[in-house]
C-alpha cells in the first residue's frame, strides 16, 4: 500500500511539472515568443476570418494578427492541443498532419493548405471539386520519393488517400 501510494504521488508531481512547462504562445515573425493564454474570437457581423488572441501575464488582450505571426500554439481552446499558422497573412489555419510535408486545415473553412520542410503555406485541392487538379497540386511534394510517387499515380486525388500518402510519404527516412 505504501508503495501504490509513493508511486501516486511521484505520478502526480511528474504529470504537474510537465503540464506546467507546457505554455500557450504564439511566434512572431521576428521570432519573438509572447507566453500567454491563446483565445479564438469571432465577430458576428463579419465572421470569417477567425481571430485569435492571447492574455498576457498582465491581464492585457493582444489580437494576433496573421500578417505579423509566424506560429500559435494552443493547448486548451476550441482547436485543441494544436499549432496554428497564418496563411497568405490573412487568415489561419491548423496543423493536422506534421512531418516533411504538412498538412493544413483552415479554421473557418474546409479548405486545405500544405507546406513541405517549412516553405511557405500553399492551398491545396483536395479532391472536393477535381481529382486530377488536386493529384497534380499534390504530386509535385511526392517527387522525391520514387516509391511513394508511383503508388500516388495508381491512387485517385481524393481528401482520405492524399492524407494517407502524406502521412505515408512523412513516416519513411529522408
Amino acid at each position: 500500500m505504501r508503495n501504490l501510494i509513493i508511486f501516486v504521488i511521484t505520478f502526480l508531481l511528474i504529470a504537474h511539472t510537465h503540464s506546467a512547462q507546457e505554455r500557450e504562445y504564439f511566434v512572431t515573425k521576428n521570432n519573438d515568443t509572447v507566453y500567454g493564454e491563446i483565445s479564438r474570437g469571432f465577430n458576428l457581423i463579419k465572421p470569417n476570418p477567425v481571430q485569435y488572441f492571447l492574455k498576457d501575464e498582465q491581464g492585457n488582450k493582444i489580437a494576433i494578427n496573421p500578417a505579423t505571426v509566424k506560429l500559435i500554439r494552443s493547448l486548451d481552446g476550441v482547436d485543441g492541443d494544436s499549432f496554428i499558422a497564418p496563411v497568405y497573412d490573412r487568415a489561419f489555419a491548423k496543423r493536422i498532419i506534421d512531418g516533411r510535408i504538412q498538412l493544413y486545415l483552415s479554421v473557418d473553412a474546409a479548405v486545405f493548405y500544405t507546406s513541405k520542410n517549412g516553405s511557405t503555406i500553399q492551398y491545396a485541392e483536395m479532391g472536393g471539386f477535381s481529382r486530377k487538379k488536386a493529384h497534380a497540386e499534390i504530386r509535385p511534394l511526392l517527387e522525391d520519393n520514387p516509391e511513394i510517387s508511383k503508388e500516388f499515380d495508381t491512387l485517385q486525388g481524393s481528401e482520405r488517400n492524399i492524407r494517407y500518402i502524406i502521412e505515408k510519404y512523412n513516416s519513411f527516412e529522408k
